[in-house]
């Protein structure tokens, strides 16, 4: 007779998991489903292994950092599935048709700043703050919304992690590169406006700055929220 673990036994796996640091419940189900069958596996071979001694020799195949390893592996993963849709999505604007629009915004900012010299310099300015903001509260909604769904479900996905690790990325490049550009508009000894080069670098901020935020708000977001909500159902009566 096949010998199976006892629901004790199943929730001493999750205990032991948890345990040894994995925090996320699907990455924990996961990890328990495998080593649930492998100690099944033990016990057919050997009858009177004990459930502990068993469990030690599958932790042990896990190597010297345990399952850390297994969990980055995972994040990694998702961190490149995400990072090609971003880089994929961003490409979609400089392939046809999507590269008309970008060539006709370029343009029109292009000779708009042209016109308008440095009062046009400072409105751009001043959109692009306002922009930072928005996607930084945005993006604080987003991850206190994350969190909000934990505290509530008392369990956490791997997925929700990733996503407030992907979502903070755009935020601290383009914050960081912006108010050093920003800084650089206000320095006490700039009185020109912005040669050739200058205003074709400050156009080409513009536009990245405006398709990643449309990128990250309009595909990635929705991608994210997809993602966990499809993960809740899968593990809603795990």
């Amino acid at each position: 007779m096949e010998k199976r673990l006892t629901n004790q036994q199943i929730d001493q796996l999750f205990t032991f998991t948890k345990k040894h640091y994995v925090e996320h419940y699907d990455v924990q189900v996961e990890l328990v489903d495998h080593l649930a069958n492998a100690i099944e596996n033990q016990l057919k071979e050997n009858p009177n292994v004990l459930f502990e001694e068993a469990l030690q020799t599958e932790f042990k195949k896990f190597g010297i950092f345990g399952f850390t390893g297994l969990v980055e592996q995972k994040q990694v993963e998702l961190h490149k599935h995400y990072n090609k849709m971003i880089v994929n999505e961003l490409l979609k604007f400089i392939s046809i048709p999507k590269v008309v629009v970008t060539i006709i915004l370029y343009l029109a900012l292009f000779f708009l700043l042209k016109r308008t010299g440095k009062l046009g310099e400072i409105i751009s300015l001043a959109i692009l703050l306002l922009s930072f903001i928005y996607f930084m509260v945005d993006g604080f909604r987003f991850v206190s919304k994350i969190k909000k769904q934990q505290k509530i479900q008392g369990r956490s996905w791997l997925i929700q992690s990733v996503a407030q690790s992907v979502f903070s990325l755009p935020f601290i490049y383009l914050t960081g590169f912006g108010f050093s550009l920003i800084s650089n508009f206000f320095r006490e000894d700039r009185t020109s406006e912005l040669s050739v080069l200058g205003l074709n670098v400050f156009i080409v901020f513009i536009l990245i700055h405006v398709l990643t935020l449309y990128i990250f708000s309009a595909i990635i977001k929705p991608r994210f929220l997809q993602s966990i909500k499809e993960t809740e159902k899968r593990f809603q009566f795990a």
